[in-house]
């Protein structure tokens, strides 16, 4: 037998999936739907801590963030409600996405949605509503003043600015 076959036959055979290096690569290969990482996790135990980890939902989201799928769309005509464009098992229920206002908010105008906030005009309370449907966080901002003298002849309009990957500030 020769050096290379007798060190070969003293070490125990490494199956390919029991390199967390290796697995993690295939892991962050599955489609970008909602359900593939909590599928993924319920395999066993190792699946579960790896897809978890921090640093692998940050490289997931950084190879996917092209291809990412349009989980749906908000209606601003019907009460800013979600409308899912996915299929089960991926379909987020419409009432996840759902905006609690005040009773006191009276009308409001939806003015867009970017970088995961959609920004509402709330006319009854002159604010500008920043909305995270995500984590369903409210911020309201009050109309200046001097806009507030004419809002009733000028449209009211708004755009969300976010650094990138900014999640806190807007």
């Amino acid at each position: 037998m020769t050096a290379s076959r007798r060190r070969h036959a003293r070490s125990p055979a490494v199956a390919p999936l029991d390199d967390d290096d290796l697995l993690s690569e295939i892991l962050v290969r599955l489609p970008p739907q909602p359900s593939s990482l909590p599928r993924a996790s319920l395999v066993c135990k190792r699946w579960r801590r790896l897809v978890s980890d921090p640093a692998f939902c940050r490289r997931f989201r950084l190879r996917h963030r092209r291809s990412a799928p349009l989980l749906g769309f908000f209606d601003i005509f019907c009460n800013i409600s979600f409308i899912p464009t996915l299929e089960a098992p991926n379909r987020i229920p419409p009432g996840r996405f759902s905006l609690q206002l005040d009773h006191g908010d009276g009308d409001f105008m939806s003015l867009g949605c970017r970088h995961r906030l959609v920004l509402i005009y709330l006319t009854k309370r002159l604010q500008i509503l920043a909305w995270d449907p995500v984590t369903a966080d409210q911020h309201r901002l009050a109309i200046p003043p001097a806009v507030v003298a004419c809002a009733s002849k000028t449209p009211v309009n708004g755009a969300v600015l976010r650094a990138a990957g900014d999640v806190q500030h807007f």
